[in-house]
């Protein structure tokens, strides 16, 4: 089980009902990709990060969490913020690199702040739900929904097969260091091609073994899932209605 799997089952918030943590999440999502005022964004951002403190999800794994989408946040602002042309133009600074001119304009640095700002609320809101909800209760949440039941199947055993992949690639990691695959750097090489070229082969045996689980199991057209009985409390519910208001509300600061 991955950590963020355990924290999904094992936070302060596991007894909230799973509609009113994807209100939540859905609803400052849809207030992040649409209101285009930075204080909103902070907003939303601020508050997410809160209710993961909350539910006891630690710092120090919430800014691991960070790392991935940072990398290809930065990467992408860096590409907004320095502008090139072959003719000069105006710009806060810049220089040039043979016929090229790169520099840093006001119009890119405004639009960067926004697409940034945008874009930590949006993957706030969906690292909320993913570190207080189950990915299992999630897509068990939403196949009550026959519009988009046929997604979260599809959702559901993608995620497995996740698991399934790395499960593989650890048995053969395993293995191969038990052999001394990794003692040098040319069995490290020779090694990697080889886990590389095992790894797909025993994951498609894998994923034929749950094909064939399901069949037996009278698979058909629709999944079956075990969602634990949660209440909706009005209480709450209203108040998370109250935090997108006030959200929405800052567009007016």
């Amino acid at each position: 089980m991955l950590y963020l799997d355990y924290l999904a089952y094992n936070n302060t918030l596991k007894h909230v009902s799973i509609g009113e943590k994807l209100l939540l999440g859905g609803g400052g999502l849809l207030l992040a990709l649409t209101l285009p005022k930075p204080v909103t964004l902070l907003a939303v951002l601020l508050v997410m990060h809160a209710v993961m403190l909350y539910a006891r999800v630690p710092l120090a794994y919430l800014c691991r969490l960070w790392l991935a989408p940072l990398a290809f946040l930065l990467t992408g602002i860096a590409s907004i913020v320095i502008s090139f042309s072959a003719t000069p133009f105006a710009a806060l600074a810049g220089s040039q690199i043979g016929p090229w001119y790169l520099g840093v304009t006001a119009e890119g640095l405004a639009v960067a702040q926004v697409l940034l700002l945008r874009s930590l609320a949006s993957v706030s809101c969906l690292l909320m739900i993913a570190t207080t909800t189950p990915v299992a209760y999630v897509t068990a949440y939403l196949s009550r929904f026959p519009v988009i039941a046929t997604v979260a199947e599809i959702a559901a055993l993608t995620y497995r097969f996740i698991f399934v992949f790395l499960a593989a690639a650890g048995q053969i990691y395993t293995a191969q260091q038990s052999r001394l695959g990794y003692a040098d750097n040319r069995r490290s090489l020779h090694s990697l091609a080889l886990l590389t070229a095992n790894v797909g082969r025993k994951t498609f045996l894998g994923a034929r073994d749950l094909t064939i689980a399901l069949s037996a199991r009278n698979y058909s057209s629709r999944l079956s899932y075990h969602c634990p009985t949660q209440t909706v409390k009005p209480f709450r519910l209203a108040f998370i209605v109250a935090i997108l208001i006030g959200l929405a509300l800052t567009t007016l600061i």
